[in-house]
Parts: structure tokens; sequence; C-alpha cells
């Protein structure tokens, strides 16, 4: 009878350090704090928070076509330039080609890189928003 009570006691014990802590996000990085919670509830709570966050997120658009875009763009412009100063529009438009290539991949990449920073700071605030409004604790 003793050594029941004691496996009931430890078992108590174990529930109740299990029921307050921490959990940390691994996308993010963001460490929560819980009070008179179960784990599996906390668990239940983060996964659900990050569908919520994922669904947040903007696509990136696809750079594939970006450089024939900008070549197609700087051949027009380069030709209608080298028209107008008296130049072979042929000259002009290959130099504009030249120049849109460079130009269409640079932009897409900006593009790109400034749609992920945006779903990065996304990703962040709805995490943290919707794990507050579960009654967690932002610790960073």
């Amino acid at each position: 009878m003793k050594y029941m009570l004691t496996i009931a006691c430890s078992a108590l014990s174990f529930v109740a350090l299990a029921s307050s802590g921490t959990i940390s996000e691994p996308i993010t990085g963001l460490i929560f704090s819980y009070n008179e919670q179960e784990a599996s509830q906390v668990h239940y709570d983060l996964s659900q928070c990050q569908a919520a966050a994922q669904s947040s997120q903007q696509q990136t658009t696809d750079k594939r076509g970006s450089g024939a875009r900008g070549a197609a763009k700087g051949a027009l412009a380069g030709a209608a330039v080298g028209a107008i100063s008296g130049g072979s529009g042929s000259d002009g438009a290959k130099v504009g080609a030249a120049a849109g290539v460079v130009g269409g991949r640079l932009s897409a990449r900006k593009q790109s890189k400034d749609i992920e920073e945006k779903n990065a700071q996304n990703l962040q605030t709805v995490m943290r928003n919707c794990m507050q409004n579960q009654g967690y604790t932002a610790l960073n």
C-alpha cells in the first residue's frame, strides 16, 4: 500500500511539472511560456498556430523568363532610342536587349527577396499573435 501511494504521488508530481514550461517554435525561433496546460494541448495549439502562420505566406514569383521579358522590353526601348537618334535600330535593340536581360533578372531577384523578407516577418507576427490569443506568453 505504501509503495502504491508513492507511485501515485510521483505520477501526480509529473503531471504538475508537465503543466507549465516553455515551448519553442522551430521556424521562427519564438519561445512561449505556458501555465496550467497539458503537453498535448500545447503541441496542438502550436500546430494550429503554425498552420495559420503558413497560410499567411505570399507565393514568391517564378524567376524563369524574367531575363527574356527584360530582353524584349530592352530591345524595344533600344530600337526606339536607336531609331530616334538616327542610328541603326538593330544596334540599339541589341544593346537594349542585353541590358534588359540583366535588368529583368535583377528585378525578379529583388522582388523575390522582398517577398521572402515580408513572409518571414508575417510568419513571426501571426505565430506570436496566435499563441498569445491562446493564452501563451511570448518570451522573445
